[in-house]
């Protein structure tokens, strides 16, 4: 299952949340759970791709060519030569 749902039964409400690497595109009432890579690239940044683990349920964004990870998955910073004269 893509969502972990618990029953109140003192409301008789159901509360469904989505597991980790999955994305709500639904609504609070509708939960519909998403790969998250497929939604906002999974929060990925830009110049990175999103990838899904479905054993472990995690999203783990890899840089592209010359950008390395900057402590945020949106803070892809491309990398080169500088000329200092």
């Amino acid at each position: 299952p893509k969502a972990t749902c618990s029953h109140y039964a003192t409301t008789n409400a159901v509360i469904c949340t989505c597991k980790s690497g999955y994305t709500n595109t639904g609504s609070a009432v509708n939960v519909v759970c998403t790969d998250s890579c497929t939604f906002n690239n999974g929060g990925c940044g830009a110049n990175a791709t999103c990838s899904y683990n479905a054993t472990t349920n995690t999203v783990k964004c890899t840089c592209a060519g010359d950008y390395f990870y900057m402590g945020s998955a949106s803070q892809d910073i491309r990398t080169g030569t500088i000329s200092v004269s």
